[in-house]
């Protein structure tokens, strides 16, 4: 008998005997987040490393595509901006058949974008909203919002999100301080908060030590950790803020979410492998690692059991 004709005698005999129960109930969704951001083919950042991040943290991801770059661990070659109308119908379709638990914004080109996105948080009524205030590549090859939007998140998304993650050069655009040292991330992070955002995680990840100071306009907590040794960061702030958007949409608090997302990123950098000649991604589904199955085993595990039938399965 020939292996396939083997699994699905073996199939039959399972359903026959009861081994497994089919029915038609239906299994409960898990939290839903939107990510709205750009698209970067070698996959390392935006949308792409948001959905695998998201998946990471037993969440469900959709996606609404704010630009299409040309990139890869080299970085940017060219960036080509969604139409504002384009992005507005990705936003009204999934809000008008999906709920959703929290959303991730990320790249978003142009003002116009911005206002769309601005004027989408109005309606969707989402309460975990987080900003990741994407300015430039991080090899600073590409401008990845023009001026106008840049103005725009500054003045109206901050009051928006439930939290910005902004980097260094972000957080000096945002507030107006030169940041040199750990006082300085403290000064903009306040001054963040004066402009109108409920809270704000300022990144240190290119300070000497790697330590974010979190301040939510009562109390400024810094969350350390040493530089890792790896090249392997494309798509960090990308993840970062994802992966707090997971956690918010499981319902932890605030504080408690951005802990955890650092202590995520920090790990999935040390497991980063690289995919080409550029810095490589992080391994997101560090957690879940899988050794590959034997060559010329299919469909029916060798010990007979599929896992639908395994104790405590159903």
């Amino acid at each position: 008998m020939c292996l396939r004709s083997r699994s699905t005698f073996l199939w039959a005999i399972f359903i026959a005997e009861g081994f497994l129960e089919l029915s038609n109930h239906a299994n409960p969704a898990p939290p839903v987040v939107l990510t709205i951001a750009g698209f970067d083919p070698s996959a390392g950042a935006g949308v792409a490393a948001d959905l695998k991040t998201i998946a990471a943290h037993n969440c469900y991801g959709v996606a609404a595509v704010t630009a299409l770059t040309v990139q890869s661990t080299q970085g940017v070659k060219s960036v080509h901006d969604t139409p504002a109308a384009e992005l507005r119908a990705q936003l009204d379709t999934l809000l008008e058949d999906i709920k959703i638990s929290a959303i991730k914004i990320g790249m978003l080109g142009h003002r116009g974008n911005a206002v769309v996105v601005g004027e989408f948080l109005d309606r969707a009524g989402v309460l975990n909203v987080v900003l990741d205030p994407v300015m430039k590549s991080t090899s600073g090859q590409a401008d990845l919002v023009d001026a106008g939007g840049a103005k725009y998140i500054a003045e109206e998304l901050l009051k928006r999100a439930t939290v910005v993650t902004p980097n260094i050069a972000e957080a000096e655009a945002l507030s107006g301080i030169s940041i040199k040292d750990h006082a300085g991330m403290e000064a903009a992070a306040r001054k963040i908060v004066d402009r109108g955002a409920r809270a704000v995680v300022v990144k240190g990840g290119h300070m000497d030590k790697a330590i974010d100071v979190f301040f939510d306009g009562v109390e400024v907590l810094r969350f350390g950790g040493e530089h890792l040794k790896s090249e392997n960061t494309h798509g960090s702030g990308c993840t970062f803020a994802s992966a707090i958007a997971a956690q918010l949409a499981c319902g932890r608090p605030l504080r408690e979410a951005v802990l955890l997302a650092k202590a995520y990123v920090t790990k999935a950098i040390e497991k980063g492998y690289s995919i080409g000649k550029g810095p490589g991604p992080l391994d997101h589904f560090y957690r879940v690692r899988q050794e590959p199955p034997a060559r010329g085993v299919h469909e029916v595990p060798q010990h007979g059991m599929h896992p639908a039938a395994e104790p405590g399965a159903h």
